[in-house]
């Protein structure tokens, strides 16, 4: 990297990576060293009242640092959209600026950090300063009824109003087929359509050659390691009272649900790992199930919790393989973009907090910044794989809903794939023996009839 490079107008650090790599650690470490507040990117912790579940980092582990966006939402409020982080978090960020800190941005909802990052988050209103912004989900539920019904009738309507997006999400994607008709439904403007208008701006304004400014890091764990790390803090988890704080979600639940009032859990802290999976230990609970039966459950649902928690680990390093790795090639921004590597926890301080301080001083500094791969060998090897990957060719999804098989395929290639493979065709000899069962059951209830009506 050039070593003329001046200190940056308005400093910005990211920081992100799976769950369970030490995020908020460095975050805090960081801060402290170089007077910074931090500003949680987790949609998770941002609500209140649920440490535990949703793993927010404690008074104490806080050490007196500045949190913002952290545990400061009601459990019957919707998660935030993207558009509102990202305008909330940029308020932050000047403000934190203007008290002459650094603005330090830590989570794992990376769509949040990469809409931050790049600008490519869909609006919610034609006015960004509009309050409108804020409108409770209730509310717009009132204006609109169809987003609180039944997705099928939502993304009827959707592919009707905006088809680019009616056939881009799966019919199951509740979740983001409600977003893409709520825009429409707020703004008067199709989510594709915005969409593009943001993709037209962003070509401008790279165009424009402007710098990039902002710092991140991304802390990384040998998957191997990891796992074991994540099963052990789930562990951990149920000795400091999950089931606990489970128990109270569900207790809320059930009394919402008798007071007639209809949770969309679809959204939200209903999709907390932890909460779904102790869905059955909780039902037995309450129907009074015998102490094996309950022991029994405990013992699957975690089991279920750690694979959640797995499954949700993979998800966020697919989307910074995916999706931040390209923008940042995009915007000619790899050499921001540090791999730490912290898969040993007693050598965290050599292996992530000493390299990311000497890194932040020379970021601040203005000073010559070390090339990426050479913080480490896991680094290059990372770093230098992800970055070649080419995603220029990725096949456009439009889902395709396979009848035989009760199968929804994202891609032309999924697609063809599953009507060449041998669950396909398992399926149609299926179906073409159920066709004729049906058919000489048919004819046999005819032939008896006929019989019946000659006996008569």
């Amino acid at each position: 990297m050039s070593s003329n490079r001046q200190s940056p107008k308005e400093p910005l650090v990211a920081i992100m990576g799976t769950t369970g790599t030490g995020k908020s650690d460095l975050a805090v470490d960081l801060a402290v060293r170089f007077n910074g507040e931090i500003i949680n990117a987790d949609a998770m912790q941002m609500y209140r009242g649920l440490p535990i579940i949703t793993n927010q980092i404690s008074d104490e582990e806080q050490r007196g640092i500045p949190h913002h966006l952290l545990a400061m939402v009601d459990v019957d409020e919707p998660t935030w959209t993207v558009s509102v982080f990202v305008r909330e978090a940029s308020k932050l960020i000047r403000e934190i600026r203007s008290r002459g800190k650094l603005p330090i941005v830590v989570g794992g909802t990376h769509y949040y950090i990469s809409s931050l990052l790049f600008g490519n988050s869909l609006v919610d209103s034609p006015d960004e300063n509009d309050e409108s912004t804020f409108t409770a989900q209730l509310e717009i539920e009132k204006m609109h009824p169809i987003l609180a019904g039944p997705t099928e009738n939502m993304l009827e309507k959707l592919k009707e109003v905006d088809p680019v997006m009616g056939a881009r999400w799966h019919p199951e994607d509740r979740r983001k087929i409600k977003r893409s008709l709520e825009i429409f439904l707020t703004t008067g403007k199709r989510a594709s359509d915005i969409y593009q208008e943001q993709q037209r701006a962003k070509g401008a304004a790279d165009s424009e050659n402007t710098s990039w400014d902002a710092l991140m890091f991304w802390v990384y764990a040998n998957p191997d390691i990891l796992k074991e790390r994540l099963e052990k803090r789930v562990d951990k988890m149920e000795q400091n009272g999950l089931i606990g704080e489970v128990r109270t979600l569900h207790e809320h639940l059930r009394m919402k649900t008798a007071a007639g009032v209809e949770v969309d859990r679809t959204r939200g802290i209903w999709q907390s790992i932890g909460f779904k999976q102790f869905e059955s230990f909780l039902l037995a609970e309450d129907n009074g199930e015998d102490i094996n039966t309950l022991d029994k459950l405990k013992v699957e649902n975690m089991e279920l919790t750690k694979i959640a928690t797995r499954q949700y680990a993979r998800y966020q390093l697919r989307w910074l393989r995916l999706k931040t790795i390209p923008e940042l090639k995009h915007h000619g921004a790899l050499d921001y973009l540090y791999l730490l590597d912290s898969s040993l926890a007693s050598d965290f301080a050599p292996n992530v907090l000493i390299p990311a301080s000497n890194i932040m001083e020379a970021y601040l500094d203005g000073c010559a910044l070390p090339k990426p791969a050479s913080v480490s060998k896991t680094a290059k090897e990372v770093l230098s794989t992800y970055a070649a990957q080419d995603t220029s060719n990725k096949p456009k999804a439009e889902a395709r809903l396979c009848e035989v098989c009760n199968m929804t395929l994202q891609t032309e290639d999924q697609w063809n794939k599953h009507v060449n493979g041998q669950r396909h065709r398992r399926g149609l000899k299926h179906k073409s023996r159920t066709a004729l069962m049906a058919t000489h059951q048919a004819k046999a209830a005819q032939a008896e009839d006929t019989e019946t009506a000659i006996e008569s």
